[in-house]
């Protein structure tokens, strides 16, 4: 399981386990992370090994009209807004995560 976000000028919060309503086991565990001022959001993952990464700019602009532009490894599962949810794997997660960042950070410079 993922640690650490130092590669990427990122911080990671603690996991912590998942359920559908309180009492009911765990079918996910979850960690916040933050992204310099670009980013921030949720990395979620499920027991069968899915990772699923929320991504919410601080940038205000539509995901939707950018996706085209991400070379991610994994797939965009939803975009709108300043909101998306990226499916990845650990082994991808960074190299994703990375390709965010780059694309919000070249926002960030036409903007200005």
């Amino acid at each position: 399981m993922i640690q650490d976000l130092k590669s990427i000028s990122g911080d990671l919060g603690p996991w912590r386990d998942v359920s559908e309503r309180p009492g009911k086991e765990a079918f996910a565990k979850e960690a916040e992370y933050k992204v310099q001022d670009l980013f921030w959001g949720k990395l979620h993952l499920r027991n069968t090994g899915d990772l699923y990464v929320l991504v919410i700019s601080k940038i205000p602009f539509n995901w939707k009209e950018r996706v085209k532009d991400l070379k991610i490894k994994g797939e965009v599962v939803d975009a709108a807004g300043g909101i998306m949810w990226i499916k990845t794997d650990e082994s991808n997660l960074l190299n994703d995560l990375k390709e965010v960042k780059d694309l919000l950070e070249k926002l960030k410079s036409e903007k200005k």
